[in-house]
């Protein structure tokens, strides 16, 4: 006799889920899909053969993708209206990670506190995303409001210091360090090829490759620019993986090249240069930090967030040129936001 497994699947929805605002919406145009039908299936039961999880398809907004997001208040900026919150997976989008999402529009952003539990929107298009629609469900402990945060020392190097070198594998998977770059200006950031929010790694891209362009154009001085994708994620992103990642841009050595490497190696060069990011099994949270290098190795400017643009890099890298290289420092409290 062959051993069976009734397999079922729950359709029931909690008080929380039945009032949030984007599903009330949906009820209310009537566009409220069952999309998980109750059903057997009969298989055996052994563990090597698990059943495939269901394909997710999200919910459209006006050609926008709507995935529900949960999960835990770790950081709040109230100024820029940036919040850090660690989620849960979202299923056939992201892992779970830690990411800032900028809430600064909206009411609720005076009234989350680190540790609240919480449930929201994530809208996404080709462009951007945004975090809407946005509650408490658990409210976190008094104790874990009232502790403070301690704040972490700023170790990014100052203006005109030698950034560090560190060794690095490429897409082509040559060993190469920064040091090498020496005599070209280099502007060098940060990247992992698995984040999906389109104005976060991805939106990093799209100025790389406009930058490129712009540099191309410009003529024989610019073209001598060096332009560095390096990946913060080596447990995935190998050689082969960069590759495909870097023809998919039009990216090729030596003007942009992609590279990897080991944690260890970007110790030596991430808090300088205002990086700031945490690897585990299947969760990076970091910052964006681009950084544009002189000739001589010494650090010409920094930015903080995705705010620049390619402009920006090529009024300073002008400036560079004419010896009016005369750059403030960043803020330090310059956001990441979306």
């Amino acid at each position: 006799m062959v051993g069976l497994c009734l397999r079922t699947s729950s359709n029931t929805k909690s008080s929380a889920d039945l009032h949030h605002p984007l599903s009330m919406a949906f009820r209310t145009a009537g566009l409220i899909r069952i999309s998980v039908i109750p059903f057997l299936l009969l298989t055996g039961c052994a563990p090597s053969e698990p059943a495939p999880k269901p394909v997710v398809v999200p919910p459209s907004l006006n050609g926008k993708l709507v995935y529900p997001l949960t999960g835990v208040v770790r950081k709040i900026d109230r100024a820029s209206g940036v919040v850090m919150i660690q989620h849960d997976e979202i299923p056939g989008y992201m892992t779970k990670m830690t990411m800032p999402f900028n809430l600064k529009n909206e009411s609720v952003l005076e009234e989350l506190e680190p540790g609240d539990q919480v449930v929201g929107s994530l809208v996404v298009n080709d462009e951007h995303s945004r975090l809407t629609d946005v509650y408490v469900t658990r409210p976190a402990e008094p104790e874990d409001r009232s502790s403070p945060v301690e704040a972490l020392p700023d170790q990014r190097i100052a203006l005109g210091t030698l950034v560090p070198d560190f060794l690095m594998t490429t897409q082509e998977g040559k060993p190469l360090r920064l040091s090498e770059y020496k005599g070209h200006p280099v502007v060098l950031t940060f990247i992992y090829t698995r984040c999906p929010l389109p104005d976060y790694c991805p939106l990093l891209d799209r100025k790389f490759s406009e930058l490129s362009r712009r540099l191309a154009k410009d003529g024989p001085s610019s073209v001598q620019t060096r332009l560095l994708s390096i990946s913060f994620d080596p447990e995935h992103d190998t050689a082969a993986v960069l590759a495909k990642h870097a023809k998919l841009l039009g990216a090729l050595p030596p003007e942009w090249t992609f590279a990897v490497a080991s944690h260890e190696e970007l110790k030596k060069v991430a808090e300088p240069l205002g990086l700031s990011y945490v690897a585990r099994t299947q969760e990076i949270a970091h910052t964006l930090s681009t950084a544009v290098i002189a000739p001589d190795g010494t650090l010409l400017g920094l930015f903080q967030g995705n705010q620049w643009s390619s402009e920006d890099v090529l009024a300073l890298l002008a400036l560079y040129r004419t010896g009016q290289n005369t750059i403030q420092k960043p803020d330090p409290d310059t956001a990441v936001s979306p």
